[in-house]
C-alpha cells in the first residue's frame, strides 16, 4: 500500500468512552481497552508498529512501514537527485 498512514491511539489514561455507531472503511481496528503503541526501527528502511493492551502486554494489532533508504546526509550541495523522503 502506498500513501499516508494515520494512527490514532487514545489509551492515555482517561476514562473509556463508547465508540460512535458509525463504521467507516478507513477505520480498520477499534479496541475498547487501555493500551499503548510500541515502535521498533529495525534499520533505516523498516519500522514496526505494535498495539499492545496494558492489561496483558499482548500484541493486538501490528503493521510494518518500509521505504527505500537514501543517505541524504551524504549528499553535498546539488549532488543529490531532487527527491524528498516522502517520495
Amino acid at each position: 500500500m502506498n500513501g499516508t498512514i494515520h494512527v490514532v491511539v487514545g489509551g492515555g489514561g482517561a476514562s473509556l468512552a463508547e465508540f460512535a455507531p458509525i463504521n467507516t472503511k478507513w477505520s480498520i481496528f477499534k479496541d475498547y481497552d487501555f493500551g499503548f503503541v510500541k515502535l521498533t526501527a529495525f534499520d533505516q528502511s523498516n519500522l514496526l508498529f505494535e498495539y499492545k493492551k496494558s492489561s496483558d502486554g499482548q500484541v493486538y494489532d501490528s503493521f510494518t512501514i518500509s521505504r527505500e533508504y537514501r543517505d541524504i546526509l551524504a549528499c553535498t550541495v546539488d549532488s543529490c537527485p531532487p527527491t524528498t523522503l516522502a517520495s
